[in-house]
């Protein structure tokens, strides 16, 4: 006995089920040629725009806003509730614990 034909989500083409396949971008199961023209759709694109891969892009700058903002925040255990989280002391934020709600006085 031969596969169910399913269609395709994409473009409505009856596919055999064992052929789907799961597309994270768009969160549904379509057709291999669907899959392959988004490949070509990608190549195209990245050559007429000349736009890198994003799993090729590596800048050391967000890394470093990201290290400075954890240098910035420090833990901070709550009085009431003895929650530890993380407080911005040079914005003095978060006013109040995220899990109980009372007031940070420590600042």
């Amino acid at each position: 006995m031969g596969d169910v034909l399913v269609p395709c989500k994409k473009c409505g083409n009856k596919v055999p089920s064992t052929s789907l396949k799961l597309d994270l971008d768009i969160r549904m199961m379509i057709c291999p040629d669907c899959i392959k023209n988004k490949k070509i759709h990608k190549e195209i694109e990245k050559e007429a725009f000349h736009k890198p891969d994003m799993n090729q892009m590596t800048s050391p700058q967000p890394q470093k806003k990201v290290e400075e903002e954890k240098a910035l925040k420090s833990n901070h255990k709550c009085q009431s509730c003895d929650y530890v989280f993380k407080v911005n002391y040079d914005t003095k934020t978060p006013k109040n614990c995220p899990y109980c709600g009372s007031r940070i006085l420590g600042f």
